[in-house]
């Protein structure tokens, strides 16, 4: 709550975004995400028994697991201190990407406050990494990124399906890199073809070409469609559509498998997660869990003066957002009618 009441006191009016249910085309990200933290567990264990306290600390951090319960408890007190927040259907980088992408009298958003990179490759216009519990931070405008050139790299005759692109070859939570390929190698295969089609065909029929799983092509391609059409909550309509409408190139490639973009869920239910009603992984309704009693910190508005916020928002309007991201057991849920 810290960061919301430092928001707040600005003058800035946050919006707390929070994972919702698992994408089939993640499951090997999230198992292998659950096994890191299996083996973490056993070395905080390990660490514990030996006496090393600081280290057994660090291992038990990362070894913990979000659970959409955590999160309801947190959006209790989100309620009752009336912040706004919203529950994505999916992945919360789409969610925050589309708010992105709309005009502010339709719900829309300035920046995004986050510590994950994906929010890149999902276009968002403008985002702010490690901001620190005084405000400061380094801010990121794709505008920018696109018209200027630096260090030796330039982007501008880079689109945003091209940058995009570019970090899926480089490896991310839907697709891991082939090996060889990391970002600077990403960023001059797209550079020298400028057309995501010949980069994949260039690395398969190149040296690299052995170690290219026989399925990445087309594997590359749904990660390309999650990233721009992933299933997202519109909050006008209330209900689930693409963050932006599916061309024909890639109905023809999914086969119309629009579930890789996160299975559709009804209305009735797509309200019920958004708003926090309904566990979005066992689509169960919290209303069994008693109120949380959770001590919340109490800051002055002097706290607040102790040094000056350094991130500045490009835009008039007072409107940003962050996200929380939580890891969740894989689990198989169904859907309710």
């Amino acid at each position: 709550m810290h960061y919301v009441n430092l928001l707040r006191h600005y003058k800035i009016s946050p919006v707390v975004v929070f994972d919702g249910g698992n994408l089939p085309f993640k499951a090997a990200t999230e198992g292998d995400r659950k096994r890191r933290r299996n083996a973490n567990l056993e070395l905080a264990k390990e660490k514990l028994s030996q006496g090393n306290t600081n280290a057994a600390i660090e291992y038990f951090k990362k070894a913990v697991s979000i659970t959409p319960l955590m999160a309801h408890q947190l959006i209790q007190i989100l309620r009752s201190e009336n912040v706004e927040f919203i529950v994505a259907p999916y992945e919360a980088d789409a969610q925050l990407a589309y708010l992105s992408s709309i005009e502010s009298d339709q719900g829309g958003i300035d920046a995004v406050i986050t510590e994950d990179s994906d929010l890149l490759a999902y276009g968002c216009p403008s985002v702010i990494f490690k901001m620190d519990r005084y405000g400061n931070g380094e801010e990121i405008l794709m505008d920018r990124v696109f018209s200027t050139s630096s260090g030796g790299l330039s982007f501008q005759h880079f689109d945003k399906e091209l940058f995009t692109g570019m970090c899926i070859l480089a490896g991310c939570d839907f697709l891991p890199s082939v090996p060889g390929i990391g970002t600077k190698s990403a960023y001059t295969l797209v550079s020298k073809y400028r057309n995501l089609d010949r980069v994949i065909s260039s690395i398969k029929h190149g040296k690299k070409g052995s170690l290219m799983p026989e399925d990445y092509p087309k594997s590359f391609i749904k990660a390309l469609a999650l990233f721009h059409h992933a299933r997202i909550y519109d909050m006008n309509t209330k209900s689930l559509k693409p963050m932006k409408p599916l061309p024909p190139k890639f109905l023809q490639s999914l086969d119309s498998d629009l579930d890789i973009l996160g299975p559709e869920i009804p209305p009735s239910l797509a309200v019920e997660i958004a708003e926090g009603r309904v566990d979005p992984i066992m689509m169960t309704t919290f209303d069994h869990i008693p109120e949380a009693k959770i001590p919340v910190l109490i800051r002055t508005m002097n706290d607040f003066h102790r040094d000056e916020v350094e991130v500045t928002s490009t835009q008039k309007s007072c409107f940003t957002i962050f996200s929380t991201h939580k890891s969740r057991e894989e689990k198989i849920t169904e859907h309710l009618n």
